[in-house]
């Protein structure tokens, strides 16, 4: 790719032209900008290194793979292309088509932005690597966001879009929802209050299908994970995918204590309007399956603090949804508290992943 023409702290590239308009909530786009410090706007460059709470009031559209403050005058590039055709076109209509093989799309343009390695402010030993590509295709936009090595940073950091067409992909993995809602209803059991616990054996009443296992009970780990076989202790995140036969969905997988603040909760939803929110969740954005959720299982972790900072309040969400061939995993988020320890958010093995930030009203 192209690299921009200075190295300096909350800067940006030049106006870069796209020969193919970027398609982007319904606003079309012949120009972008790479700013230095983790997002892409469209209108004009931004020096905003403070991320803050989407969706954000106003006209700018963002697009944001790791908006934080970074510094790359001394430590690593930023890069941008856009691709027009050859395999890159290829590897994007590929990974579209895999996860939504009902489109039959075929990408026309993809516009790649990296960042690569590329350190935090003020800290010029730092090292990371994120991407975002913006992919084009007839009626369709997707933004595609691929992360390398992240460094560790107690900075602020957003991973969002204020916008979206239709879906985001997360290393080629993930496929990425905004919804505007709050979280599922937190009721049912509770678990112990214990720093590394886990929830007793949770019975299925109707089996969760996860890549070709169908399992009929469930464990909720306190470190912020879902296993199915038996309970986790781990605190400690490792890289995904990690080798072995254990499957893991991890919503926030970092080192939780519960024991002075928060509450584990978890129940299994087999009628009444959850799951008809369920339902009406994921036949929002494919319209083709009409889905209809049987069993809908919420585990939230409400206003946990992180271990040994028992001052902190975090709350996140997993929702397993069931129904018919199809399974579903959904994570919603509350308010995050900052922190410097290292964090997962990744499931080995899927069928779909609808990936939500919600804010509590």
């Amino acid at each position: 790719g192209v690299a921009p023409r200075s190295r300096s702290d909350n800067g940006n590239s030049p106006r870069i032209h796209l020969s193919q308009p970027f398609v982007y909530f319904g606003r079309s786009y012949s120009q972008i900008y790479v700013n230095h410090n983790g997002h892409l706007t469209f209108t004009a460059p931004w020096r905003s290194f403070t991320p803050q709470r989407f969706p954000i009031n106003g006209s700018r559209d963002v697009i944001a793979p790791f908006w934080t403050d970074i510094d790359n005058r001394e430590r690593g590039q930023i890069m941008y292309k856009e691709h027009r055709g050859g395999h890159i076109l290829q590897q994007a209509t590929q990974d579209v088509n895999q996860y939504f093989p009902g489109l039959n799309f075929q990408a026309v343009s993809v516009f790649v932005a990296t960042w690569y390695e590329v350190a935090y402010y003020p800290r010029t030993s730092t090292v990371t690597t994120f991407q975002a590509v913006l992919i084009s295709g007839g009626r369709y936009s997707f933004v595609l966001m691929n992360y390398g090595a992240i460094d560790r940073t107690n900075l602020s950091i957003q991973v969002r879009t204020m916008a979206i067409d239709i879906l985001f992909f997360v290393n080629s993995i993930f496929a990425l929802f905004y919804l505007i809602g709050p979280l599922y209803p937190i009721n049912g059991g509770r678990s112990s209050r214990s720093d590394d616990g886990n929830s007793p054996r949770i019975h299925l009443s109707q089996p969760f299908v996860y890549f070709g296992h169908s399992y009929s009970q469930i464990y909720v780990n306190h470190n912020g994970h879902l296993t199915f076989t038996g309970p986790w202790r781990s605190f400690t995140p490792q890289r995904f995918p990690i080798n072995g036969s254990r499957d893991v969905i991890a919503p926030f997988w970092t080192d939780i204590d519960n024991r002075e603040r928060g509450q584990i909760i978890y129940k299994e939803h087999r009628s009444g309007h959850i799951l008809q929110q369920a339902t009406q969740d994921v036949n929002q954005y494919f319209p083709g399956l009409n889905f209809q959720a049987v069993s809908v299982f919420v585990a939230t972790w409400y206003e946990v603090a992180y271990y040994p900072r028992t001052s902190t309040v975090t709350t996140f969400q997993a929702v397993l949804i069931s129904g018919g061939r199809y399974s579903f995993v959904l994570m919603n988020y509350g308010a995050i508290d900052r922190t410097n320890l290292s964090i997962q958010v990744r499931v080995i093995k899927f069928y779909f992943i609808m990936l939500n930030f919600f804010e509590n009203e």
